[in-house]
């Protein structure tokens, strides 16, 4: 058992004693080398001053958390000019000076923090016999080296909800190598403005129609070109396509039901079920549409004297998106009512009407 650790551990190490306990392994360990460098000067020494114990956690053998009782040494520098009299030894493949896991370990539990987060982590590495805190895997994150990323050249500007409808935040992204960039922590031209004058070289920026980042990107890339990112770019041609086919409502309704007549061979389209109503409620449609037609009215007025949808929406009460869809349309808007789903129960309506009216009332059979 002794020789199989003894393939596993670092090389500059020696096991000198193997202690299986209940809920773990304890591995007695001491450095193979006799001499040590200075870390101030760089002479190599063997003059040993003291020794001490340190207790080093490793990766987990066969489902049990592994540690390694180090018996390590300080040396005194034979350097009489240098400024550092005493050092403990250096193990640089082994372990870093004061800490308390093996570089091995600490690059298993980094990546963990880097998949999973801190307190995800924390769990997952529990159970796989490598414990840590959610909070030394945050500091193991934030202290890691990271290559700076290349200049970006495309880039895209959307928002990002810290609590939805509520406070959101700026996600930068570079579209051609699919990375985040940075995360702002609001959402205004101010703040994207000063982002981009400290990244030049961007030439275009695809943000949605908000007018804050608009005017952030003209004040921080004046030279950039500026387009609508993809989803925006579908999500207008379905509005461009919506208005189109509503100013021909009808005539698209008409050719639609042709259609579904041609379909299924009959020449009369199917028509729609009548449905009765009341003179009350007659009259409280055509009070509606007079009302509706009336507000339609003011808005082309309000238009004539050349306000914006933008001035018109307050005055009239309405979105700004309705009075934009209203002058688009080109003529009165219709109201239609929305015809009548059908349900996944339709096809079996005149079974279950059959098995009520014999006086079926439990479902279950």
């Amino acid at each position: 058992m002794l020789h199989a650790f003894r393939s596993l551990v670092s090389p500059e190490l020696s096991i000198v004693q193997i202690l299986p306990q209940a809920d773990k392994v304890v591995l007695v360990a001491r450095p193979k080398a006799t001499e040590s460098c200075c870390p101030s000067c760089g002479c190599r020494t063997g003059r040993v001053h003291s020794h001490y114990m340190r207790r080093v956690a490793d990766l987990p053998w066969q489902g049990r958390v592994v540690e390694i009782r180090l018996h390590a040494r300080r040396f005194r520098c034979p350097d009489p000019q240098c400024r550092q009299r005493i050092f403990t030894e250096r193990l640089p493949e082994t372990v870093q000076p004061k800490a308390r896991r093996t570089a091995r370990l600490g690059e298993s539990q980094l990546v963990i923090g880097f998949a999973v987060g801190g307190e995800s982590g924390s769990r997952l590495s529990r159970k796989l016999a490598m414990p840590v805190s959610g909070d030394t895997l945050l500091r193991m994150i934030r202290a890691a080296g990271f290559d700076p990323p290349d200049a970006p050249r495309v880039v895209g500007i959307d928002d990002w909800a810290w609590r939805k409808g509520q406070r959101y935040g700026t996600i930068i992204c570079d579209l051609e190598r699919n990375r985040v960039l940075d995360l702002l922590p609001d959402r205004n031209a101010h703040t994207v403005a000063s982002w981009l004058k400290r990244h030049p070289g961007i030439e275009v920026i695809a943000r949605d129609r908000a007018g804050v980042y608009a005017d952030g990107a003209r004040r921080g890339a004046p030279d950039a070109t500026q387009v609508a990112d993809r989803w925006h770019l579908l999500q207008n041609l379905g509005e461009a396509l919506r208005l189109a086919l509503g100013r021909h409502r009808k005539a698209v309704s008409a050719a639609g039901k042709a259609m579904m007549a041609e379909m299924s061979g009959d020449d009369d389209a199917n028509p729609e079920p009548s449905v009765e109503t009341s003179p009350k409620l007659d009259g409280l449609r055509r009070s509606r549409r007079n009302q509706r037609s009336e507000l339609y009215a003011e808005v082309l007025d309000l238009r004539t004297t050349g306000m914006s949808p933008r001035q018109i929406a307050p005055r009239t009460g309405m979105s700004v998106r309705t009075v934009e869809r209203w002058l688009a349309a080109g003529g009165e808007p219709e109201h239609r009512r929305p015809p009548a789903r059908s349900v996944l129960m339709d096809p079996f309506q005149e079974y279950l009407e059959g098995r009520w009216q014999e006086g079926q009332r439990n479902g279950l059979h």
